[in-house]
């Protein structure tokens, strides 16, 4: 164990002298993070557009719109102002200070009332297609309510042959109109689990660049070897598992740091909220376990450093293709999605997603379990052949 911790402690010495790796470890994924929350909108950014109500009708059903669904659209980040013409509604959509313009025509209380077809004006800006659809959502449910009440109106009717009394029309109108919905929904946000752009591309970009710089403890054992000192390390009373476990204690200290640094740079540099520090430090742990197995497992099945750094490069990008390092699994195909269960960038983010919900450690029991078994069988075999390599010489 002493030659282990010895041959560790020379290799972090140079590590920390080499300037690359630095850069791969720690300067590029924290860069990338910033750069990629910096560009892309978050997800869980609030909606915010500004509606124009033009009320040409002051009738009861137009007031029930007026002062129900689009009264209640404060919550939900959109404002809503009043205009007294369509022409002043256009002026705000031309001036950019309004999105969506929403005319209820005079008269439209009345045909509503008498059964009759009504229409409602939606304008909207070129550049705002999304608070234009929002606008025609809430109009549809808003017709599917009415609809309701043109029922009601014309049973009232059917029931009551000859011409129809206003009043009880105007009443029957009033009291469809002030029905409570037979289903409300509800929307729990609590039991989101979502990071955050800045969260999520700190993540990802930590865990893509993990697999680069674990390689830096154990491919050396091919550099190791060309330079003829691992020859001299084996004539000493050292064993080859001692050698590589010195090798794999470099990538282990080294993905620690790398991942702990950008963690607490991209909270720092971008407002990232990677969750509960103990859960988020087992999770750190476990991926730098999964990547040192699979980059001991590359070496034990190539012969030169220059094979063994390829291919970690290849099977670094592919993993995070695969993963959702590049772009989120909930924007790629089922197939993609069922595929990337298979790595580990996809259980880590899966992490620091279920952490996002505010919950403790418990709530990743299951992504540190596979990241676990990951690091453990790849470890294994990559240990196995990699001893082959140390002692082949």
């Amino acid at each position: 164990m002493n030659a282990a911790l010895a041959i560790a402690a020379k290799d972090l010495r140079q590590k920390i002298r080499d300037r690359s790796a630095i850069i791969i470890a720690v300067i590029a994924p924290l860069a990338l993070a910033f750069l990629f929350s910096s560009a892309l909108p978050s997800s869980q950014d609030s909606f915010s557009a500004s509606f124009e109500v033009v009320d040409l009708d002051h009738g009861p059903v137009a007031q029930a719109l007026v002062d129900g669904p689009l009264g209640n659209l404060s919550q939900y980040g959109i404002t809503v102002g009043r205009q007294a013409s369509e022409e002043e509604a256009r002026a705000k959509l031309d001036g950019g200070s309004a999105s969506v313009a929403i005319v209820i025509p005079a008269g439209f209380s009345d045909a509503i009332q008498a059964a009759r077809p009504a229409e409602i004006s939606i304008i909207g800006r070129a550049d705002s297609p999304l608070s234009v659809q929002v606008a025609q959502s809430i109009l549809a449910a808003f017709v599917s309510s009415v609809e309701g009440v043109q029922v009601a109106v014309a049973t009232v009717v059917a029931q009551n042959p000859g011409q129809p009394d206003p009043q009880i029309i105007s009443e029957v109108t009033q009291a469809a109109l002030a029905a409570p919905a037979p289903i409300k929904t509800v929307r729990d946000t609590t039991s989101d689990r979502l990071a955050d752009t800045a969260t999520y591309y700190g993540a990802a970009m930590a865990v893509l660049f993990l697999f680069l710089a674990a390689q830096f403890g154990v491919v050396s054992i091919h550099a190791e070897r060309r330079a003829g000192t691992l020859a001299r390390m084996l004539a000493a009373p050292i064993s080859a598992r001692g050698i590589l476990l010195g090798k794999v204690l470099v990538s282990l200290v080294l993905g620690c740091v790398s991942m702990a640094i950008v963690a607490v740079g991209s909270t720092l540099l971008t407002g990232a909220r990677w969750g509960d520090p103990v859960a988020v430090a087992a999770l750190i742990l476990a991926t730098v376990l999964a990547a040192s197995g699979i980059s001991l497992l590359i070496v034990g099945f190539t012969r030169t450093e220059e094979q063994a750094g390829g291919l970690s490069a290849i099977v670094a990008l592919v993993l995070a293709v695969l993963g959702g390092s590049l772009f989120p699994l909930s924007q790629a195909p089922e197939g993609l999605a069922q595929l990337s269960l298979l790595t580990p960038h996809a259980w880590f983010i899966r992490g620091i997603n279920d952490l996002s919900s505010g919950e403790g450690i418990a709530i990743v029991v299951p992504s540190l379990a596979v990241l676990a078994a990951i690091g453990v069988v790849t470890g294994a075999v990559g240990l196995w052949r990699a001893q082959k390599v140390v002692m082949a010489r």
